[in-house]
């Protein structure tokens, strides 16, 4: 499969399951700043773990797998803005993976491990969450991967629609885009940590 192929399937498969998932999982997450009740109401009739595995989790293993090894392509310079860019992309994939896999491990596996336990989520959430230094892993890492998606949107709009977005704006709307869901997480690790949010 030829390098440009490469990239467009490493795009779909990072920006349309991440971005979709996220947007899902905010507003999934949201009842949250009303207490426990309300989020496990909400949780109890959206969550589902074998389409997160089918859509969101096996996609993510194959974006990353491909970025790792178009990451080592020197001539993937040419792909993005600046090597500067390129690096700042390279390190939020790395630290959103890192993250990603630290947030499987200790709040989605005891669901699984618990024959489903909503409960086991919420409390393995504010386990993770109910201290200043894991809140701040916590914060850092929903931003590697806000940062990660907005910056491959802003890639990705001037791409698929050049007459609509000059890839100044592509980048702007990016970084907007990411920043606004870095918000409502930290809105909601906050509702989590305090038992109310910031917002």
């Amino acid at each position: 499969m030829e390098r440009a192929s490469l990239r467009r399937l490493h795009s779909a498969t990072g920006l349309v399951p991440l971005g979709a998932f996220l947007a899902f999982h905010a507003w999934e997450h949201w009842p949250v700043r009303q207490g426990r009740d309300a989020l496990l109401a909400r949780l109890s009739r959206t969550t589902s773990a074998p389409l997160e595995i089918v859509f969101v989790l096996l996609p993510l293993l194959a974006h990353a797998a491909l970025g790792l090894w178009l990451a080592r392509d020197p001539a993937g310079v040419r792909v993005y803005v600046s090597p500067a860019f390129r690096k700042l992309q390279v390190a939020t994939g790395v630290l959103a993976g890192a993250f990603l896999l630290l947030h499987l491990t200790t709040v989605w596996l005891p669901r699984l491990l618990s024959a489903g336990s909503l409960e086991a989520v919420y409390s393995a959430t504010l386990e993770w969450t109910g201290t200043a230094p894991l809140f701040t892993l916590h914060a850092i890492g929903i931003g590697a991967v806000c940062t990660h998606l907005g910056q491959g949107i802003g890639l990705a709009l001037p791409r698929l629609w050049p007459d609509l977005f000059a890839p100044r704006l592509g980048r702007v709307l990016g970084v907007l885009l990411g920043a606004l869901l870095w918000l409502i997480f930290l809105n909601e690790l906050a509702a989590y940590a305090t038992y109310a949010p910031l917002l």
